[in-house]
């Protein structure tokens, strides 16, 4: 995968964002989405890969706001947020590592750097109802399930998470 822009090569893991409507930015997310789906579906004993249908072209003209984590000049994961459907909270839209570099903490890291730059936001996150990797990760981040519901024709079971904006007061008391 190329060198994006801007990146600095001495860090092990760097998280930015990075130009999703640049369409060589956007076949590599499309690159490491379609790993992650194929994975989750192999782990998950489905046919149909959630999400899977989703083109480069789609991540190139979206709305969403994109995260990229690196390791040297090789983007290993990325997020997404863009506007939930529930007014006054961002979705993360996307997470993934590819499998290569999973275990070792870039999901999580890319989650935290979301929530850092919309402190003030209410997030929420969709997952898998039996990916316990994923219900792990964002429960360990403040994540809180509040709804159930499927998702497509295997009719996948799936968990809606939200995570409250931390109230000032709170961020300004001393550790």
């Amino acid at each position: 995968m190329r060198r994006v822009a801007g990146h600095d090569r001495r860090s092990m893991l760097h998280i930015h964002p990075i130009d999703h409507s640049d369409s060589g930015v956007a076949r590599q997310i499309h690159a490491l989405l379609h790993m992650a789906h194929a994975q989750e579906a192999q782990q998950l004993r489905r046919h149909e890969q959630a999400g899977a249908a989703r083109s480069a072209e789609d991540i190139r003209s979206s709305i969403a706001f994109y995260l990229g984590a690196f390791e040297g000049d090789t983007l290993v994961g990325a997020a997404s947020l863009a506007p939930d459907d529930e007014p006054g909270q961002i979705g993360i839209a996307m997470l993934c590592v590819a499998p290569a570099h999973q275990r070792r903490g870039i999901g999580r890291s890319l989650v935290v750097e979301a929530l850092r730059r919309g402190e003030t936001m209410a997030f929420s996150v969709s997952a898998a109802a039996d990916n316990a990797a994923a219900l792990a990760l964002y429960r360990g981040l403040g994540f809180v399930a509040y709804r159930r519901g499927t998702l497509g024709h295997d009719r996948l079971a799936m968990i809606k998470l939200r995570r409250d904006a931390m109230p000032a007061a709170i961020k300004e008391q001393p550790s």
